[in-house]
């Protein structure tokens, strides 16, 4: 009797496990055709167990390139830190290249001052030899012209350039080894103009230079001064 029941017990549980992939077999039909004829058949559960199938794949799927996907996230991460480095790096030799470039403009801007001042020295020592040269030149000039002509140019000059000439006449007199002019001119100056050839005078007697001059010698009330 006991056997009995075990044999009808398991033909039951075999009955129902034949129902149930029966009835799992026709949901699957039911959804394939459906699917070829585009037509959604409302089936309960049935979305529930594509999606935890799914899953299941897409898990499947996946577990199989982790080791890679955690590989490449390290590499990217040393690529990421090589890079930060890599751009604070440039970002100093664009500092350095920047104070650089300034220094440079510097030492420019100061080679620039430098030859600006040097041309004006230059400028102002050729003034001078010009000015220099100028003065030898009319002094030989007035020397070898009559001395009433000589005395007309003359007295147009300034103070400071009658001195000059009168100085570089007597140079030039010694130079050639004859007598001086200047005292004669200075004399002839008087008439035409007495404050100016007295002013004249004065800066001769008491100007500092190297050589003196012939009519140094000569008093501030002196009347005569004689001819050459």
């Amino acid at each position: 009797m006991a056997f009995r029941n075990t044999a009808d017990i398991k033909k039951i549980v075999l009955l129902i496990l034949l129902i149930i992939v029966l009835i799992g077999a026709g949901i699957l039909i039911v959804d394939f055709v459906g699917t070829i004829f585009g037509v959604q058949v409302p089936i309960p559960g049935l979305n529930y167990i594509k999606s935890v199938s799914f899953r299941k794949k897409l898990k499947q799927s996946e577990d199989p390139y982790l080791l890679e996907r955690e590989e490449l996230s390290k590499v990217s991460e040393k690529l990421s830190i090589k890079e930060e480095q890599i751009l604070n790096r440039e970002k100093e030799v664009s500092t350095k290249e920047l104070e650089s470039t300034k220094k440079l403009e510097a030492l420019v801007e100061r080679e620039k001052e430098l030859n600006k001042r040097q041309k004006m020295m230059d400028d102002v020592d050729k003034q001078y030899k010009d000015r220099k040269q100028n003065i030898r030149e009319q002094a030989v000039k007035l020397y070898n012209m009559p001395p009433k002509d000589a005395v007309a140019l003359l007295e147009k000059q300034t103070e400071g350039d009658i001195v000059d000439i009168l100085r570089e006449i007597d140079k030039y007199s010694e130079e050639i080894g004859r007598q001086s002019t200047s005292p004669y001119l200075l004399k002839l100056m008087g008439d035409i103009n007495k404050d100016k050839a007295a002013s004249v005078l004065r800066k001769l007697k008491y100007s500092i230079g190297e050589n003196s001059s012939s009519v140094e010698t000569i008093k501030d009330n002196q009347d005569e001064i004689p001819p050459p």
